[in-house]
């Protein structure tokens, strides 16, 4: 069964040309720049839901997730608790805040909190930071594919970045988020199928796989730190512990931040809330997020003990490591057409990151750059008689296929990339920065009535100081760059800001509190 048969190809053709056709399909609509990148702001809520667990579910956590068993054993499942500590603040403060701003991105309200400077300086990381990571969510399940089943790396990543260009650039945020809805269907039923066809194969079934990792030692929820036997002081505990890849707090801590920018402070989900069309839409979509995340976890962390109960019984070939064990499970031992489905699957994981990642970074280049820089509007609602909608439309389609080809040439590029391992690591550590950065600077503009926009620019550029620091000159886990820079970044800020001037009267009209007293539709929406 080793490789891939017509059939299979002919479901992934079959899945391929779908997406071309919704994006096609709802091509038709896209008369207007609100409808282009906020579907007018008329989404219901279950498309909400799975175009949220679609979006930040990449492929690299499916293709390579299952093996993160055999590093981490069973605090995989600890992924799940920031979930509970992050998301009611999201669900709580976030969504009925931007339910209320009404804007095209979420980088514009820093303009009106801040100034123009922290605007185009976040949205600019933004982009950069979204184009190498969806370079990465091409590249990775391409690499997997190429090493274990034959595909041609450049190929792949070609076919599948062009595809996704495509279909996103003809159907806009509206076809985005129906095609994440097929991908997110998709994505389930593949790892769900996967599931059943390991665990099938194993005589026993269940009970034999848990077996085996509890033999293994899989079963365990604490961090697995050599170090500290011989650490003899606070200090020596203290490097050991913040050294360690992954432990209880860094999940915890860590992992709580990182929820809150991917869902406070990230264009790619922010986009979704405001293309929904109520508040009420919203938060049912973000709670069907949630538990769809939180059983998506647990299948992957089963999933991961069934493929490594398999190979214990069935050993893989010499040279072949465990982290490849799914795509070699995949290319190996899958049915015909099962196998199609699955790959199917792991490309839906990989498309519906990009294409969100690309509207979300299209809207930011559109109302950013393009509605501010060249008309001056800070707004992008205002009405300006040089631009027509289909000019807007124009701009935002071509402004879609530039930065898709963008991604498709940085995923190309991205092998050399990997092959560096000093360079893939400070990659991954200038990542982390830029999460710690995004999340303090909103949280700043939205709650503290004293730091002003000098207190701002002085903390994150003290936050990316230290982070750096952290990152590039000790030794400590680079997980917790997020953390530092968070830290940082509002102590500074608030300490600069005892000396500097703080926000004017302007400004503190766009604090949380006075934006939850606007009401969360427009009264001429309400009428219209």
């Amino acid at each position: 069964m080793a490789g891939i048969q017509f059939v299979d190809v002919g479901v992934i053709v079959v899945y391929m040309a779908s997406m071309v056709g919704i994006g096609a399909h709802f091509a038709k609509r896209q008369d207007s720049a609100s409808e282009y990148l906020l579907a007018n702001r008329s989404v219901g809520w279950f498309a909400i839901g799975l175009s949220l667990l679609a979006s930040l579910n990449s492929a690299a956590d499916y293709v390579i997730g299952p093996a993160m068993i055999l590093e981490f054993g069973f605090m995989n499942l600890l992924w799940i608790l920031p979930v509970f500590l992050s998301f009611p603040i999201i669900f709580s403060y976030f969504l009925p805040f931007y339910g209320r701003l009404r804007v095209y991105n979420c980088y514009e309200y820093l303009e009106h909190r801040f100034d123009l400077g922290v605007r185009l300086i976040v949205t600019s990381l933004f982009i950069i930071w979204r184009i190498t990571w969806m370079g990465a969510t091409i590249y990775l399940p391409a690499y997997v594919l190429n090493v274990v089943m034959g595909f041609d790396l450049y190929w792949t990543i070609l076919v599948l970045g062009a595809v996704t260009t495509l279909y996103t650039a003809m159907g806009g945020v509206r076809g985005a988020i129906w095609t994440d809805v097929s991908q997110a269907v998709i994505m389930f039923a593949g790892l769900i199928l996967a599931t059943w066809l390991v665990i099938q194969e194993i005589p026993g079934g269940f009970g034999e796989v848990w077996n085996i990792s509890r033999d293994e030692g899989f079963m365990y929820f604490t961090a697995k730190i050599p170090e500290m036997a011989s650490a003899r002081t606070f200090a020596e505990k203290a490097a050991a512990y913040f050294s360690a890849p992954l432990t209880l707090w860094s999940i915890l801590i860590v992992g709580t931040l990182s929820k809150l920018t991917s869902y406070g402070a990230d264009q790619v989900m922010v986009q979704r809330y405001l293309a929904s069309r109520s508040m009420e839409d919203s938060r049912r979509g973000f709670a069907i997020n949630t538990v769809a995340y939180i059983i998506y976890s647990v299948l992957f962390v089963i999933l991961g003990m069934a493929l490594f109960a398999y190979f214990k019984l069935n050993p893989l070939p010499a040279g072949t490591t465990h982290e490849y064990m799914f795509p070699y499970f995949i290319g190996h031992s899958m049915p015909v057409i099962m196998k199609g489905l699955v790959i199917a699957a792991i490309y839906a994981a990989a498309q519906s990151s990009v294409s969100s990642g690309v509207t979300a970074a299209t809207s930011a280049v559109y109302t950013d750059f393009y509605i501010r820089l060249a008309y001056g509007h800070i707004d992008a609602n205002q009405q300006d008689a040089r631009l027509t909608e289909a000019q807007k439309v124009w701009f935002a389609r071509i402004s879609a296929l530039a930065l898709g080809i963008c991604v498709t040439l940085f995923a190309c590029a991205f092998k050399e990339l990997a092959q560096d391992s000093g360079l893939f690591a400070a990659f991954r550590k200038v990542v982390g920065i830029f999460e710690g950065l995004l999340i303090p600077i909103f949280l700043l503009g939205m709650f503290s009535k004293r730091v002003g926009t000098v207190g701002v620019y002085a903390g994150a550029a003290c936050g990316f100081a230290a982070s750096y620091y952290w990152g590039f000159h000790t030794s400590f886990g680079f997980s917790w760059n997020t953390a530092v820079a968070f830290a940082v970044t509002i102590l500074v800020a608030h300490v600069v800001s005892t000396f500097t001037p703080g926000p004017s009267p302007a400004k503190r009209e766009w604090l949380w509190k006075e934006i939850m007293n606007r009401p969360l539709v427009p009264e001429a929406e309400e009428t219209g």
